[in-house]
């Protein structure tokens, strides 16, 4: 009771504080040259002592906070570089131009006489881009910049694939968006889009991302230092941050690639109002796929294959006045696929639906947020296969239905040093896993067959309060998250209340110019688990909730380490170590694709786990060759342990890659990847035995414990190339245009993903999923 006290205190005591000024345009300027290690540029008769009517918000990146603050103060800008060019609307008679940014770096020549660098000294200079001054535990990125880098063996922009090459991330399998963050599980990452939580984010069978790179401006990948209004994770977040509105720009994108077709357009519906921004992309992969088959198969052995994959997203915003702004959002994909043999037939995919509503005020030094968003997520698995005459048919889907309602406000004090943040949410989830039809006689029938169905209505209420200051050489932040959780199952034995404490920080002090120490430390906990069927990171896997047998799974993690920076060069070297409590394993993965999926939880073993390991990154920008290159090193351990298994004694988790190398080198329009992992784990048997059945004898296999087998060394190399040129540069409305080449797996080196037993031959096969692979997109952009 006290700490709740204590806790509605510090609301009431920040919301009494609310009412401080942030300064003017200047200070507002300062804040972000330290924030962002920039420069500003303008003349010196510009009005930057004017009062500011907005603030420097940390959610956003540099371009939305410059168009926050300066939106109606008679002043444009633009970025070059790590310099932002400011002048007056009416010095270049530009104010009713939907390119005023790129008008205005066209003037800068024959203004910079009239200019001045300013001099506000950031309290950290550095050479370096804003992208290697990162957080601890942090990465950011543009989705855009990662055009032509080869990270996917389709060619799309994925960040997903991105965060698969930071230190402390072990990927799945090869080309697929499954990753492992510091020893977690699948389940424990976390997506978002907006601070909305997406179920199904892969495309093309876990390939690529599902959400259009149009529709993302930035990612945040974090591993260590959570949020606390971030709630749901144990490992990882990928949060996903769509565009931001100046209500003037007009811009379209249209692009083609051997696996979608693409399309987006952002445009102002009202002047300094509203705007709209719609995103979509289809696959024609179907297609293709027939008439490959139509033109190879002769002899009618490839199997068909129906495909449907599309995703959408749209956004449309209103400044209902100079400090109120609402926000609707929606996003929807879907994937289908229905694959025929001559003796069965598989159906499977998966579908998103979201839809969010933000109303955000902002007073002077004081953000206030306030949001409502469903969700509605789908997957779905069919078989039909004639089996000893008879026919028979599979039916195993899941859904997810969320509603969340969430209230958030942040304080801003000296000019922006000490943040105070806090707020409230409810979430309401209706979850229906492992519910199916079976039918032996007659597929015709089978809206007559048995239905089984496991409903449970779980909520959760949380609050947080978070604190940062950030002054000179020094970056802290601490916040505390209280969650109730109640399970309301239809069965009394899968219901449960439970009350628990989250807690993170971080920590970030420069000792001296270019170097530093870093740390983090989390205790958080999930309310939900994910059985993982497949290690490829299909949106397949049944997600459960917790219950009085299956408790919340919890995690603890420490992580500390240097940071160091001189001219063009970046360093970070560090180590972790991570408890993790009630873990789920599934002990039988294809009991997901019979009939024993009715009785998933007698599948499912809790237990513990460990990882500790070791993490270097080194990045360095040499801007003026358009040059860049970065390595990526972790060492690390990870193992499980679980009462029933092998007697409790630990073993190794699956994808416990001792060694785990990324580089990557880009000069102007080449880039090239190479990865080189210790092999994953896969579970063999240590001997054969025979054994007895009333008149046959049959041989049994002696399993010494889970992933008692280890898999080759993984070796990748990717090779890419982006032109770019633009026509009618002379016009208002020039178009610029892109060709991107990749080459997945350059070596056509046939990688271990799996192992398969042949019960007639008695041997192990290993399975390789990716050859080379090429692939080729171009991009046309009004």
């Amino acid at each position: 009771m006290m700490r709740r006290m204590l806790l509605l205190a510090g609301i009431l005591f920040s919301t009494m504080l609310a009412a401080q000024p942030s300064g003017s345009l200047r200070s507002q300027m300062k804040e972000l040259a330290v924030q962002f290690d920039v420069l500003f540029v303008y003349d010196a008769s510009l009005p930057v002592d004017q009062p500011a009517s907005a603030a420097v918000e940390p959610g956003l990146n540099l371009r939305q906070n410059l168009r926050t603050i300066f939106r109606g103060t008679g002043i444009t800008w633009a970025v070059r570089r790590n310099y932002v060019v400011l002048t007056a609307e009416r010095q270049l008679g530009m104010k009713d131009s939907p390119h005023t940014e790129m008008l205005v770096l066209s003037q800068y020549d024959t203004l910079s006489a009239a200019f001045k660098i300013d001099t506000l000294p950031p309290s950290v200079k550095t050479a370096l881009r804003r992208d290697f001054d990162q957080l601890p535990g942090t990465f950011t990125t543009d989705p855009k910049a990662l055009a032509g880098k080869v990270l996917s063996p389709v060619g799309e922009n994925d960040p997903i694939k991105f965060a698969m090459t930071r230190p402390g991330v072990s990927s799945g399998a090869e080309g697929f968006s499954a990753f492992f963050a510091r020893g977690g599980n699948l389940g424990n990452n976390l997506f978002t889009l907006d601070g909305v939580r997406i179920y199904g984010p892969g495309h093309l069978m876990g390939l690529t991302t599902a959400i259009p790179a149009e529709a993302i401006e930035t990612m945040d990948f974090r591993i260590g230092g959570f949020a606390g209004e971030t709630g749901g994770l144990t490992a990882s977040h990928v949060a996903l941050h769509s565009p931001a509105f100046d209500h003037r720009t007009l811009n379209a994108t249209a692009s083609v690639s051997n696996t979608f077709l693409g399309a987006s357009m952002r445009a102002p519906l009202v002047k300094d109002k509203a705007s709209v921004l719609v995103a979509g992309r289809w696959s024609p992969f179907g297609l293709e796929y027939g008439l490959l088959k139509k033109g190879l198969d002769r002899d009618g052995r490839m199997p068909s294959l129906k495909l449907g994959v599309w995703d959408a997203y749209l956004k449309t915003q209103w400044q209902i006045a100079p400090r109120h702004e609402l926000t609707l959002s929606g996003f929807g994909s879907r994937d289908a696929y229905t694959i025929g043999f001559p003796s069965a037939d598989y159906t499977l995919g998966w579908e998103n639906a979201m839809g969010h509503l933000s109303y955000r005020f902002k007073l002077p030094a004081t953000t206030i947020r306030a949001d409502v968003s469903y969700n509605h997520f789908r997957n779905r698995m069919e078989h039909a296969a004639v089996l000893r005459g008879d026919k028979s048919f599979l039916l195993l889907q899941s859904h997810i239905a969320s509603q969340h309602y969430g209230f958030t406000m942040e304080h801003r004090f000296f000019e922006g040093h000490f943040r105070l943040s806090e707020g409230l949410s409810h979430q309401r989830d209706v979850m229906s896993p492992a519910a199916m039809k079976i039918s032996e006689s007659d597929v015709k029938v089978i809206d007559d067959a048995p239905f089984t169905e496991s409903k449970s209505r779980p909520t959760l209420s949380s609050g947080f309060l978070e604190m940062q200051f950030n002054i000179g050489p020094v970056n802290l932040m601490a916040n505390v998250r209280g969650n109730y959780y109640k399970n309301h199952a239809e069965r009394e034995s899968d219901r449960l209340g439970q009350f628990a404490w989250e807690f993170s920080a971080r920590a970030k002090w420069q000792i001296i110019r270019g170097l530093g120490l870093e740390a983090t430390w989390d205790d958080r906990t999930q309310f939900d688990h994910t059985l993982e069927g497949t290690p490829l990171g299909w949106s397949l896997d049944l997600m459960v909730p917790s219950t009085k047998l299956l408790l919340p799974e919890r995690a603890k993690q420490g992580y500390g380490g240097l940071f160091a920076s001189f001219g063009r060069h970046a360093f970070t070297l560090g180590g972790y170590y991570k408890k993790m409590e009630n873990l789920v394993y599934y002990t039988d993965a294809m009991a997901l694709f019979t009939s024993a999926a009715q009785g998933w939880s007698n599948h499912a073993e809790v237990g513990s786990g460990t990882s500790y390991g070791a993490e270097f990154l080194y990045e360095a920008r040499l801007p003026e060759i358009g040059a860049a290159w970065s390595l990526s090193y972790t060492w690390s351990k990870t193992d499980r342990m679980f009462s029933n298994i092998d007697e409790g004694r630990p073993f190794p988790a699956r994808y416990d890659r001792r060694h785990i190398l990324n580089a990557h080198a880009q000069w102007k329009g080449f880039n090239a990847g190479f990865t080189l992992q210790s092999g994953h784990w896969e579970t063999v048997p240590a001997a054969q035995y025979p054994g007895y059945l009333p008149g046959e004898e049959v041989v049994l296999n002696y399993f010494t414990h889970p992933n008692n087998w280890q898999m080759p060394l993984y070796v990748r190399l990717d090779l890419g190339y982006r032109f770019e040129f633009t026509t009618g540069r002379d016009s208002m409305h020039p178009l610029s245009h892109s060709l991107t080449l990749g080459v997945f797996n350059v070596l056509n080196r046939h990688n271990p993903s799996l192992l398969a037993y042949d019960s007639d031959t008695r041997t192990w096969s290993q399975i390789s999923l990716f050859p080379i692979m090429p692939s080729i997109k171009y991009t046309l952009e009004l």
